[in-house]
């Protein structure tokens, strides 16, 4: 029984996990159109043609933009928020609940909310508030220096209880006599966060930014439902929220190339695996 569960496991994993992996693999060094039928060998000029192609630079620069400013926010906010709650027991039940809501709630349902109903430049909540207190109306999705910010803003809130239950799993980790002692030995909270929360919380704050930085830098949903207003690309204004996982996905499904849109994809797959060596990296020198 045991030997036909793990034979039905590995048969499993081999067609839905790795030969999707593989067959995209191979498929990146391929002119690679299912619409025309063609699966012609290219070599590298799938690679070639994503090096010398405008998009590649500014779709590369959004997503690390993205990916590491929502990542610092995440984390630092998760942390933030989870001591808080963990030094304050009055109401966490209720904010347990409160602050999860968003993570469980459907990604399109959040970038469809924010999208009309604070950004909105008619009657918008933000420009409500602006105009409420004299001060001039943005453009907010619609301007190219302000899109990347509010896809941000929508990023962080979507996912930050993520951060904040697993920080106050780490938190409760921590044994109480630590706390009691430095307390006794007259340390202050903030002393008690430098010195004995911020070094034993390390390892739990590794997976956070890890897990955190893999999944923002695949971020999709909010630039394909917030930027696309009134019929236009996504992506915009102009390409000034383009992202890598946009252009994976016009590529593959708006242009039906799919070699090309195979070669994008495992750009961004070596550039996921190596913030997560550098993380892991940095963790380990600081220990």
């Amino acid at each position: 029984m045991v030997l036909f569960s793990m034979t039905v496991l590995v048969i499993y994993l081999g067609i839905f996990n790795y030969f999707p992996i593989l067959y995209s693999m191979v498929g990146s060094f391929f002119d690679w159109k299912p619409i025309k039928g063609t699966f012609d060998f290219a070599g590298l000029e799938n690679y070639r043609w994503m090096a010398e192609n405008p998009l590649f630079l500014t779709s590369l620069i959004n997503t690390l933009v993205i990916a590491i400013v929502s990542c610092f926010f995440y984390v630092t906010l998760g942390l933030a928020f989870a001591t808080l709650i963990h030094f304050v027991p009055r109401f966490q039940g209720f904010l347990r609940t409160t602050y999860f809501l968003p993570v469980i709630t459907s990604s399109a349902a959040v970038s469809l909310l924010w999208k009309y109903a604070f950004f909105n430049t008619n009657n918008g909540v933000f420009n409500t508030v602006l105009k409420f207190f004299g001060l001039p109306q943005q453009m907010w999705l619609l301007d190219a220096k302000q899109v990347v910010g509010c896809i941000i803003l929508v990023t962080v809130w979507k996912e930050l209880g993520y951060a904040i239950i697993i920080f106050i799993a780490g938190l409760n980790e921590i044994p109480s006599t630590l706390f009691e002692a430095a307390t006794i030995d007259g340390a202050s909270r903030p002393a008690c966060f430098r010195y004995l929360v911020l070094p034993l919380i390390r390892p739990t704050a590794l997976l956070v930014t890890v897990t955190g930085m893999i999944n923002f830098l695949q971020v999709f949903n909010q630039v394909i439902l917030m930027t696309s207003i009134n019929g236009s690309h996504p992506g915009g204004p102009g390409t000034s929220s383009y992202t890598m996982m946009l252009w994976v996905y016009q590529t593959g499904f708006r242009d039906f190339n799919f070699g090309r849109a195979s070669a994008i994809g495992y750009v961004l797959v070596a550039i996921i695996m190596v913030f997560t060596m550098i993380q892991f990296r940095l963790n380990r020198s600081e220990e």
